[in-house]
């Protein structure tokens, strides 16, 4: 028994001593979802869309990659153990493991600026809920979907629905979704554009000044023959505080949607449909020329990394001496 306990001791420092080395990309790096090799799995690539390579190779669906905010890791989704849940791995895609000890279907991680909690939502209650990285203390925050922590640190924005519904068969019925703030210090809510309905996907400026997010316009519709109501939506961008709306990518060439904003918050990268596979594309905001960046199977949930704009990585030599202080062999 002493020497299985020792023996675990031994894999459980390896992991430990694999995240502390952890390395984050020494260039900028977007991560993102796609099913080329037969099922969704994480990739990353360059800025440019060049050196698009696999990082999670496993069978099981991982999706929604987001980076940390050092960039040595990267939380994702996945049913690797039977339910959709959170997972971290290091920036190179090794030591992946679960976040949460009990699984219950988190989704869509958001990391707050300082990494130390991530924000997600819950399926199974409509919710957005915090935790800190470690997967512990998780707090219900509000009710709604696909969250996202404002740079600064002091928001959340998300999309927000009364009539929110996910029947037996699981496919989530909305009916006035909306894009919602709630400030983390006061809990107070407020709704970015008043009025406005059938909004998803709110990603913040670095500045936290502006957000973009994509939009079915119900008062400009005209549809063609064939088309639907979902054909439509396109990016959007907002100030904070609701004003100056514009439209960035329109859905001329099929629908546009979840933009995410570059490190340095003059592109926008977002998803394009065509022809039934949805691809990324980039758009320069000062002269709105777009480009294609994925050509192979589905491509969707990007995030953009650039370690210039990162935060600092802080040494933790403390869990050497720690651990390696602690494993010894057995009598």
């Amino acid at each position: 028994m002493k020497l299985i306990f020792y023996a675990l001791s031994g894999l459980f420092a390896f992991s430990i001593l694999s995240a502390a080395f952890a390395r984050a990309p020494a260039t900028a790096k977007i991560a993102f979802t796609s099913n080329r090799d037969g099922n969704f799995e994480i990739y990353t690539m360059n800025p440019d869309g060049s050196e698009q390579v696999n990082l999670s190779q496993h069978r099981a669906v991982d999706y929604n990659p987001v980076w940390s905010p050092t960039g040595e890791q990267i939380l994702f989704v996945s049913n690797r153990h039977g339910t959709s849940d959170l997972y971290l791995m290091n920036a190179d895609g090794t030591n992946a493991r679960k976040v949460f000890q009990k699984l219950v279907g988190r989704q869509h991680p958001t990391w707050a600026p300082d990494g130390k909690q991530f924000a997600y939502h819950r399926l199974d209650k409509l919710s957005i809920y915090t935790a800190s990285s470690d997967g512990k203390n998780e707090e219900k925050l509000a009710s709604g979907l696909w969250p996202v922590w404002s740079p600064k640190g002091s928001e959340i924005a998300y999309v927000a629905d009364e009539k929110f519904l996910l029947p037996a068969e699981g496919v989530l019925q909305v009916e006035n979704p909306k894009i919602q703030i709630i400030n983390l210090q006061t809990n107070n809510k407020e709704i970015l554009i008043p009025g406005k309905i059938f909004m998803f996907g709110p990603s913040w400026a670095p500045n936290s000044a502006k957000i973009a997010f994509s939009w079915i316009d119900l008062d400009a519709v005209d549809l063609p023959a064939g088309k639907n109501i979902e054909d439509t939506e396109s990016v959007y961008i907002v100030n904070r505080d609701g004003s100056d709306l514009k439209q960035i990518v329109d859905a001329d060439n099929g629908a546009t949607s979840h933009p995410i904003w570059a490190p340095h918050g003059d592109e926008l990268v977002y998803e394009k449909l065509i022809r039934n596979t949805v691809h990324l594309f980039k758009i320069d905001l000062d002269v709105g020329i777009s480009e294609q960046l994925t050509r192979q199977g589905d491509n969707i949930g990007a995030d953009w990394f650039d370690p210039e704009f990162a935060l600092p990585v802080s040494p933790q030599p403390q869990l050497l001496t720690t651990v390696w202080g602690k494993m010894k062999i057995g009598d």
